[in-house]
């Protein structure tokens, strides 16, 4: 079966077919919505939109970014942010089906949703607190960026003494009321201090609390605390980017904003996120972006993952003669989607089952069933040269068993991988029920090479300290949660592991961390403060030992630093022999890690 041949992925596919139909002249919702575009017969639904464009990412073959931006330009189109090989741009809805024609377009994406992923993590664990008094190190000089929900500017960590915020950027990326087109907003150091005195008007700075923690961890100065919850870079500059739905051409944009907002300052970017919907193999384009943007001074530290025991991938080898099934659990019931990859050279036959038995093909339309409905989408990836199905299923009953099977004709390298995920992250568990093994659970962007990608280990095994240890938690040992290498390719990701286990740092105000009431048991008495874990929170620790780093010498690279991460990790029988898909290639030690560039004497 010949898989389709086109610059679309799936979900632009689908939107450009239904433009050319007139089924509707604006552009459909992005994945979080897709089953409110269908009824139970899989019927299109129309909705109001606010915008007849739809923000996207398109990576170009070198040299043709400017011929690209011209054309999106010329038809109606604007361009958000361009870089050397990926450009994000709104484009009328009516223009996709000619992107095919776009000469020196290689791939053309529709956003994709990312999902969310101290004093204790200062100590014996890591080491940082004893490294102080030789090295006297704070961060200061450095920009620390953090691309997530936000940041609370008006916490006290993330202000002076004098009351002035540490801030001297903040960005606000957001979608359209029922509309797949974004909206950038900056605002810079003056006016997040106008806002402060009363008489600016920067929105909140993080309505859900996942960006703070993040930053306090990082960089927050500990103010409310008189220290005890510091950060570890507490004098570095800090730049943030509020992005709404987390979609990745909203973080696209940040990087690049933030890499250019900090001119000729050494800057290391945060991104405690990461997702399950593409490739796995640094081709998609927000890892083609973190490998041109990142270089001397400009860094990039990415979570692993907090999905080791969810059960989100599969694999499994073709043989010809034998079909290859992939059986999946529904465990959302409005949408979910599963991407399965198979390498270039092999020949198969798909079919789509419902718990029933019927059988749909992958032909990119909708398809009724009394399960639901589904679309499987077929296609050659125009940029790896591999094979892509992606299977989206909606309004089925959550526990529901579906299958995809695949009939080889000719197996050349037979290795196929598969990812699933649903809208709420909450909702992705045990959508592989068969499969036992974490492996390959490690999500993009992390999966790219220049990056720097963090596991998370126990660095305190009770929520609250003192308290009661959690069961089955050894300190020291990689947190279950933590996601697993390697990358489809076999890349060794993720690189090193640090403290994510209940770790305390900054709680935002007016934010979700702040009146949940799952949470509140994990607020610090002074309400201040909250601790929470996963490899989000492993992540700016890294960030804030890279911004010490930068401090003393700026032009560090991404390749000396993961060198220097790997050589002087902790290893030990926890850890295991490394490199390993848990912890990589060990534990870091910070006081290892800043004593190895001193000069020997």
């Amino acid at each position: 079966m010949q898989p389709r041949r086109s610059v679309l992925d799936s979900e632009l596919m689908s939107m450009a077919r239904e433009a050319a139909q007139g089924q509707r002249s604006v552009a459909p919702l992005p994945f979080e919505e897709l089953s409110r575009r269908f009824d139970m017969e899989g019927a299109a639904a129309i909705e109001p939109a606010a915008s007849d464009a739809v923000t996207l990412k398109l990576v170009v073959e070198p040299g043709a970014a400017h011929h690209v931006a011209q054309w999106v330009r010329g038809h109606g189109g604007e361009i958000a942010s361009e870089g050397e090989r990926v450009l994000v741009a709104d484009v009328p809805v009516g223009e996709l089906e000619n992107l095919d024609s776009v000469r020196g377009l290689r791939r053309a994406e529709a956003s994709r949703l990312m999902h969310m992923r101290l004093e204790d993590a200062r100590g014996p664990a890591t080491g940082l607190d004893a490294a102080f008094p030789t090295h006297q190190l704070t961060g200061q000089g450095v920009v620390v960026g953090v691309i997530d929900s936000g940041v609370d500017y008006t916490h006290d960590d993330f202000r002076n003494a004098d009351g002035t915020t540490r801030l001297a950027w903040l960005g606000h990326a957001r979608r359209l009321p029922n509309s797949s087109q974004s909206l950038f907003d900056e605002f810079d150091e003056a006016a997040i201090n106008a806002t402060l005195q009363g008489t600016g008007s920067v929105p909140q700075g993080d309505p859900h609390g996942h960006g703070t923690h993040c930053a306090s961890i990082a960089a927050g100065n500990g103010r409310a605390s008189a220290g005890q919850f510091r950060g570890g870079a507490p004098e570095a500059t800090i730049m943030a980017a509020r992005c709404d739905q987390l979609a990745d051409s909203h973080i696209i944009w940040a990087i690049r904003r933030i890499f250019e907002t900090a001119g000729t300052r050494p800057c290391v970017i945060n991104c405690s996120f990461g997702g399950h919907w593409g490739p796995h193999d640094g081709t998609s384009a927000i890892e083609n972006v973190i490998a041109r943007e990142t270089g001397p001074g400009r860094i990039v530290v990415v979570a692993a993952g907090n999905e080791a025991e969810d059960r989100i991938h599969w694999q499994g080898q073709l043989q010809v003669g034998q079909d290859l099934v992939i059986p999946f659990r529904i465990g959302d019931d409005e949408v979910q989607f599963v991407d399965v990859w198979v390498p270039r050279g092999d020949d198969v036959d798909i079919e789509i089952e419902d718990p029933s038995g019927a059988s749909f093909p992958a032909d990119g339309n909708v398809h009724a069933s009394p399960s639901g409905f589904v679309i499987g989408d077929w296609m050659l990836d125009p940029v790896n040269h591999d094979q892509n199905l992606n299977v989206r299923v909606g309004g089925s009953p959550v526990g529901s068993n579906w299958r995809i099977r695949l009939t080889p004709n000719t197996v050349v390298q037979g290795q196929v991988h598969a990812w699933a995920g649903t809208a709420d992250s909450q909702t992705a568990r045990n959508l592989f029920p068969t499969v036992a093994a974490p492996d390959l659970s490690i999500g993009m962007p992390a999966t790219e090479e220049r990056a720097i990608a963090v596991a998370s280990f126990v660095s305190r095994a009770s929520i609250m300290n003192p308290g009661p240890a959690a069961p089955g938690l050894t300190v020291r040992d990689l947190s279950p949660f933590s996601s697993h290498g390697p990358t489809r390719l076999g890349g060794q990701r993720p690189d090193i592991a640090a403290p994510g286990q209940f770790i305390t740092a900054a709680l935002a105000s007016n934010s979700v961390f702040e009146t949940s009431p799952a949470l509140i048991p994990r607020h610090d008495p002074s309400g201040q403060y909250i601790t929470i874990q996963g490899t989000s929170m492993a992540t700016p620790f890294v960030v804030s030992v890279i911004a010490l780093m930068l401090e003393r010498e700026p032009d560090l690279d991404p390749d000396e630093i993961r060198q220097r991460l790997r050589i002087t990790a902790q290893r030990d029988a926890l850890t295991g022999p490394v490199w390993n898909p848990g912890f990589g290639f060990g534990r870091i030690d910070v006081q290892a890690l800043l004593d190895y560039s001193l000069p020997m004497v």
